[in-house]
């Protein structure tokens, strides 16, 4: 390390500072200078998401502009009742051959 090194390999995730956590700043190689603080913007902003989202203020009507048509909602409704139904079934069906091909069940061991 240093700069008489031809080479040397330095993890942008120490650079930048990426870790918040206590525990990882103490383990940021001491030939690596710490350019940002990179981990402490992203908890701060991670905590204001989650407290917006928890406190109902996000999302809000100015970010979600999207809305869908009612009759593409009710489409999309009945597509996913019949696909929860069909995977009903198929799982159903699967647990039946399981049953039917377990050798103690056939015989009533248990």
């Amino acid at each position: 390390a240093g700069a008489g090194t031809d080479g040397q390999v330095l993890v942008y995730h120490d650079l930048l500072g990426v870790f918040a956590h206590p525990h990882h700043a103490a383990q940021v190689p001491k030939f690596c200078r710490v350019f940002a603080d990179v981990g402490e913007r992203t908890h701060a902003g991670l905590a204001a998401f989650r407290d917006a989202v928890r406190g109902g203020a996000f999302p809000s009507p100015e970010f979600a502009p999207y809305a869908m048509p009612d009759d593409e909602a009710v489409a999309f409704s009945k597509s996913l009742a019949d696909d929860a139904r069909e995977r009903a079934a198929r799982n159903e069906d699967a647990r039946r051959r399981q049953i039917d091909e377990d050798e103690y069940e056939t015989v009533k061991l248990y």
